[in-house]
């Protein structure tokens, strides 16, 4: 398990007290901090002396090297048969890893030896105090579309990183990490779908996603309609950062990735 902290000491306890929960038990959580100014690594601490055989700090000279690349360097430092994602300030359910796990294990026995492999859940979607605002943030994200065409994860982001679990093929395929992505995530499914993988999305709520101050734009965005994403700046400074990553990575074309964008935008 690989948990990338950043001045998160407000929620980080809570997080981690539901990751020791968990109904399974069979996890190393592996933590790096990307410099944090606040408590952050004191509480980290503290639970590593509750935890010493189950928790490890990777220490690097390196900070401030933002999120989706600091989960990528604690990623490469990392050997184990299966990763996940996991966010500083989200509730994990209890038997988030156990389910989760479970679903890995039936698609790789639908699958050849040495496919990668990405299995992601829905969240629910909560306010900083965990009062429900959303029972489910996938609903938005035409997750039947894309199970029928899984050409959709091109223009649509349907992983969501901290609910998501890979094995090491996936893992394997996805370095060196782009310098055009700008999402972990989305960087790892799509080397697994242009690796001949399997990406995989359950329909089972297995997190608690807490939006606050530092963390709204994630909810928001997949909340609006086609045409206020599209027309935003933040919208059209992503349509073109993702048209230089698919065609520069993975070879798809402009004319493909505009088809896909008007096709899989309307279903």
């Amino acid at each position: 398990m690989l948990l990338a902290t950043y001045n998160g000491s407000k929620y980080l306890a809570a997080q981690l007290e539901s990751l020791f929960r968990q109904t399974c038990k069979d996890f190393h959580l592996y933590v790096r901090d990307d410099g944090s100014t606040d408590d952050t690594l004191k509480i980290v601490d503290d639970f590593v002396r509750m935890y010493p055989d189950r928790i490890t700090v990777v220490r690097e000279c390196v900070s401030h090297c933002g999120a989706a690349r600091s989960f990528i360097r604690l990623l490469r430092a990392v050997d184990a048969d299966y990763y996940m994602f996991c966010d500083q300030d989200d509730i994990w359910h209890e038997d988030k890893i156990e389910k989760t796990f479970a679903c890995m294990r039936k698609v790789e026995e639908e699958v050849d030896n040495g496919v990668p492999v990405v299995v992601s859940t829905d969240l629910r979607v909560v306010d900083e105090n965990l009062a429900v605002m959303k029972e489910s943030f996938n609903a938005n994200l035409k997750i039947d579309v894309f199970r029928k065409h899984p050409q959709m994860l091109c223009v649509r982001h349907v992983v969501t990183g901290c609910t998501m679990m890979f094995n090491a093929d996936a893992k394997a395929v996805s370095f060196p990490m782009s310098s055009l992505s700008t999402m972990h995530d989305e960087w790892v499914a799509l080397c697994t779908q242009f690796n001949e993988g399997k990406v995989f999305v359950m329909d089972e709520v297995t997190v608690d996603y807490r939006q606050h101050s530092s963390n709204t734009l994630g909810a928001a965005t997949a909340g609006r309609g086609f045409f206020k994403r599209a027309l935003a700046r933040e919208g059209w400074k992503q349509f073109f950062q993702s048209v230089r990553l698919l065609h520069r990575e993975f070879g798809v074309s402009f004319p493909r990735f505009l088809l896909y964008k008007i096709l899989y935008s309307w279903m």
